[in-house]
């Protein structure tokens, strides 16, 4: 094949993509902000953005090297660019994750267990972005414990990008190359191919990053292309040469412009920011300058700070550090109580001499090991780690684990009947009767999700969740309705019914408070507003269906506390608006001829997860997990409570809060079952636990006379 003519452009590729010691200072920044968001939320609140730093060096070092590579070769030579990567990135990041098994079975408890290896799982083969990607459209794993290796997410969408530059960059040189082979005499320029494709990178995927950002900022924050453009501004900067022409102190100036708005993003930017989207920009644009412009003038100039020796160290580190911080920090928020500011220097020290270990033992032998420079021998390595991670990640645990498949009977003072008969023994210390794995497990498997109606949609087929008795035989039918509190409620009301010979129909949607309102902000993204208008739209069909279905009797309707405000179709906002909206839609129930029975909200813990909480305490679970009642109780918004206790006579209101809190505190264990299987969800035994009680409620309350007999509560509790 004829040598391919290169242009005099080529011969000198951009003098600022060789090695620059500065660079490892501006990696020193980022994940310095990084550690500090990570162990200072609420003072480096932006911190964060020190990810979309390391992208934008990324970009700049590796299209850098690919372009010097093409424009003397011709050709990009894949297998050994890929392999290169994987003796720099991989041995580390394997180490972290064996290291973080380890300590997942030792240090965290087995409650959470299920989550962690989930996540080692993606990171081990870099789609940890994209799990989290769905955690975060899910409402029930959005509530998930943070992992020991959810900072993963950020090398996923790295090693996606080595994995489909080169591809990207080859292929248009390649097509180039193929389109002008009929044009002699014309050269490739290989400079100007990669700028326009870099142009083209960056165009498309910031368009779709601030618009899919707009759509859904939950996701948009982690799925790949919302943070291809950043790699591509910072390979754009690779093909540009030195600003020769400017005068040192202006490139100075704008060096150290650089480095402040990346700091300015840091402590301006919080949780509540639309990341990445645009206003990733000003970190972006930051560390642009910083690429760009600088001045190794000492004192005065950037590039002289940034060269330091402790700044050259730690960007040395900076790839180690932050593998390491974030499984110390987990351990220790579960091993350390309070985690405060001394343990959190301490933790800093040992992450940094872990890093300068890492560096001298694994990256550094490792990386310039000959045996692994053949591309088959590296990627060997890789795939043979990769398979028995796996399976020691995914089968030790199930070994070690305890069989969670134990049944209880409902007795007089068992769960929520120890406070509510005033037992004794309240059963707020000592052994579960079910462990806190198997309730946790209903975080991932709650009972009947058939019950469920889809986010997104507004299907009502209520015969998919028919529980108790047969529909056809049963004495009286009742609706379940609301979020997946109201569903959290079913296990008992399915008790209930194959005991009273009642049909129980299901209309439950997660997330979604059946206020007939819309609950979407006025600055929602679209997918919040999506979500708002698919609730609303299911409380207006379910409200239709309970007036016009004669085989419904009764409607009992539950909802979990919430802090999101309800807004009518003029934008106005206001508990009252939210209370009269509810009163008037139960009273179009009771116009129908129906029973409408209201449970109250059941405390929200917060951040104080039942089961893990017990797995971590089981010497101290009566003051280590419980909370004081006036602080859960009401402490978000009560909303179904209000409306019934201020709402008309025909309402029958049902308060759990008395099984669960006395008038000091709200357990996470009480009749020796546990609570909640998360914050704020009722675990199905413990829902049980509420049948007499609430049987005993309807009764007193005659709430079904005009259906049915009054109730011979002796007979009609069945026991297991």
């Amino acid at each position: 094949m004829p040598t391919q003519t290169v242009t005099a452009r080529e011969t000198s590729a951009p003098s600022r993509s060789s090695f620059r010691p500065e660079l490892q200072g501006l990696r020193a920044l980022a994940v310095g902000l990084v550690l500090l968001f990570h162990l200072w939320p609420n003072h480096v609140s932006g911190g964060f953005v020190g990810v979309d730093v390391f992208f934008v060096v990324s970009g700049f070092l590796i299209t850098g090297h690919l372009y010097r590579e093409l424009s003397s070769t011709g050709t990009i030579a894949l297998g050994k660019f890929w392999a290169r990567r994987v003796m720099r990135l991989l041995p580390l990041a394997f180490t972290v994750l064996i290291v973080s098994v380890i300590a997942m079975l030792f240090f965290v408890p087995q409650t959470v267990w299920g989550m962690n290896v989930r996540q080692i799982l993606g990171s081990l083969f870099y789609v940890e972005n994209w799990v989290l990607a769905a955690d975060s459209v899910d409402y029930m794993a959005a509530e998930n414990e943070p992992s020991l290796v959810q900072h993963y997410w950020s090398l996923s969408i790295e090693e996606q990008f080595y994995l489909v530059l080169p591809l990207l960059l080859l292929g248009t040189y390649l097509l180039t190359k193929f389109l002008r082979k009929n044009k002699p005499g014309s050269g490739i320029d290989t400079q100007k191919i990669f700028i326009w494709a870099l142009i083209g990178i960056t165009v498309a995927t910031f368009i779709f990053s601030v618009l899919y950002t707009n759509y859904n900022a939950a996701q948009a924050y982690f799925v790949t292309p919302t943070r291809f453009w950043e790699f591509s501004i910072g390979g754009l900067l690779a093909m540009l040469p030195a600003a020769t022409k400017m005068p040192h102190q202006l490139q100075n100036l704008l060096g150290w412009a650089g480095v402040i708005a990346i700091v300015i993003a840091a402590l301006a930017y919080d949780g509540n920011t639309a990341f990445p989207g645009y206003t990733a920009l000003l970190p972006v644009i930051g560390a642009a300058l910083f690429l760009r412009y600088g001045s190794t003038q000492p004192i005065t100039g950037i590039y002289w700070w940034a060269s330091l020796k402790p700044s050259l160290r730690m960007g040395d580190w900076s790839y180690a550090i932050y593998l390491w911080h974030w499984p110390l920090i987990i351990v220790a928020t579960y091993q350390l109580d309070p985690f405060t500011w001394p343990y959190k220097f301490g933790l800093i020290a040992l992450t940094f001499l872990l890093s300068a270990a890492s560096q001298r033992l694994i990256e550094d032998p490792l990386r310039h090991a000959k045996p692994f420079k053949v591309p088959k021998r590296a990627f060997t390595l890789m795939a043979s780690n990769m398979a028995i991670i796996a399976a020691l990640t995914f089968f030790i645990p199930q070994i070690l684990a305890p069989d969670t498949n134990q049944e209880v009977a409902i007795e007089e003072c068992t769960g929520a009947n120890a406070l509510l008969n005033n037992c004794e023994d309240k059963g707020l210390e000592g052994k579960p009767k079910i462990p806190p794995t198997q309730v946790q497990k209903e975080l991932e498997e709650p009972a009947h999700t058939e019950c469920i109606v889809p986010d997104g949609t507004t299907d009502l087929d209520g015969a998919a969740c028919s529980l108790g008795a047969p529909e056809e035989s049963a004495d009286l039918t009742i609706a379940v309705f609301g979020d997946s509190h109201a569903r959290a409620w079913l296990p008992m009301f399915d008790e209930v019914g194959q005991a009273n010979n009642w049909n129980i129909q299901g209309y439950t949607k997660s997330g979604c408070t059946p206020v007939p309102l819309s609950s979407a902000e006025p600055d929602a993204d679209q997918a919040g507003k999506e979500a708002s208008q698919a609730c609303e739209e299911f409380i207006l069909e379910a409200s239709e269906e309970f007036q016009t279905n004669d085989n419904i009797e009764a409607v009992v309707t539950a909802a979990s506390p919430t802090d999101r405000e309800f807004y009518d179709e003029s934008g106005n906002t206001s508990e009252q608006l939210a209370v009269d909206a509810l009163t008037d839609m139960w009273q179009e129930w009771n116009d129908a001829g129906k029973e409408v029975v209201v449970i109250g909200e059941v405390p929200h813990f917060e951040k104080l997860n039942g089961p893990t909480c017990i797995e971590s305490s089981p010497e101290n679970i009566a003051d280590a997990c419980s909370t004081p009642s006036e602080e859960v109780v009401g402490g978000r918004g009560t909303i179904l409570t209000s409306a019934a206790e201020s709402g008309t006579s025909s309402i029958n209101f049902y308060d759990p809060v008395p099984g669960i809190c006395d008038d000091k505190r709200c357990y996470s264990m009480v009749g020796n079952l546990i609570t909640r299987f998360d914050h704020h969800h009722l675990s199905a035994d413990f829902a049980r636990s509420y049948s007499t009680n609430f049987l005993n409620f309807m009764d007193e309350n005659k709430v079904l006379d005009f259906f049915l007999a009054p109730l011979d509560l002796v007979k009609k509790i069945s026991q297991p």
